[in-house]
């Protein structure tokens, strides 16, 4: 059985990944921190895979992103830098 929710994480894992490899030394901490993050989710979210949608990998990392900022204590300017960095990582991903 196809699992949508692991495979939209694998390639937006390799996205951001990528993003890394070309990224801005001032982008390096927000990369650095999504990345594993993914992982992760992967490993607390609790899903059907027969009943759920890759989409549903993107709602679930931004609620846990939210979280993860309130644990974490994020500054602004880091948490604005994250976002626009997933925003980037999902249009980059097919």
């Amino acid at each position: 059985m196809s699992d949508p929710f692991l495979k939209r994480a694998e390639a937006i894992k390799k996205t951001l990944l990528l993003m890394e490899t070309e990224a801005a030394d001032e982008d390096l901490f927000a990369l650095g921190y999504m990345i594993p993050q993914i992982e992760l989710v992967q490993e607390m979210a609790q899903y059907d895979p027969g009943d759920v949608t890759a989409e549903d990998f993107d709602v679930t990392y931004r609620q846990w992103l939210e979280s993860t900022f309130m644990e974490d204590a994020m500054e602004d300017d880091d948490r604005q830098r994250i976002e626009e960095l997933w925003q980037s990582a999902v249009s980059r991903t097919s």
